[in-house]
């Protein structure tokens, strides 16, 4: 079973530059998506499950998917700085890590999800996820999408519905997208360890 992880970006760009400092903090908001990456990175040798990170960058002229399977990353992840160089690495030349890059709307990602995942939607309104029905669970491989800083626009969330998603939740705080994954996977490492 893979354990997917669907999170857009409408702020992150391919065509600018990337360095340590223009990267934390910065407006494109790299930093979110590194400590993404750092928490789902601890969490892969935890179950048996294969964590699959689905990272869509949204924006006009971008429109690129990079699928990244976590046990194909080759240097270790143990840190925000080694996180952040990671994804400034991905991001300045994906080629040379082996990422899959592929250039489509987010329509076209979903349906191409679909044929082997079932979806969960993070979103506050969601049911709690620890009221969730174990066997549907078991029976396709897992996708939780969520926004990397908000929900996703309602152009997303109306081609998501087109899946019949499941809305989960994972409390009624907000937590950091980097907080959800961690959250999400403590609780599939519960249920399937």
């Amino acid at each position: 079973m893979n354990f997917f992880f669907l999170i857009p970006s409408s702020t992150i760009r391919t065509s600018t530059p990337k360095k340590i400092k223009s990267v934390i903090g910065g407006q494109e908001r790299v930093d979110v998506f590194s400590r993404i990456m750092l928490n789902l990175c601890r969490w892969k040798d935890r179950c048996d499950a294969k964590l699959v990170v689905v990272l869509y960058l949204s924006h006009p002229e971008e429109n690129l998917t990079f699928t990244i399977p976590l046990d194909s990353i080759s240097s270790p992840i143990e840190n925000e700085l080694e996180a952040t160089e990671f994804m400034i690495h991905l991001l300045n030349s994906p080629d040379e890590l082996g990422i899959a890059i592929e250039k489509q709307d987010f329509s076209t990602l979903l349906s191409n999800l679909a044929s082997d995942c079932n979806f969960f939607y993070l979103t506050s309104s969601g049911e709690d996820i620890s009221q969730l029905d174990e066997d549907s669970m078991k029976s396709k491989n897992l996708c939780f999408i969520l926004g990397s800083q908000m929900d996703l626009t309602h152009t997303q969330e109306k081609n998501l519905s087109k899946f019949n998603p499941t809305l989960i939740s994972v409390g009624d705080r907000e937590y950091l997208a980097s907080h959800v994954v961690s959250i999400i996977n403590h609780y599939l490492f519960t249920k399937f360890k």
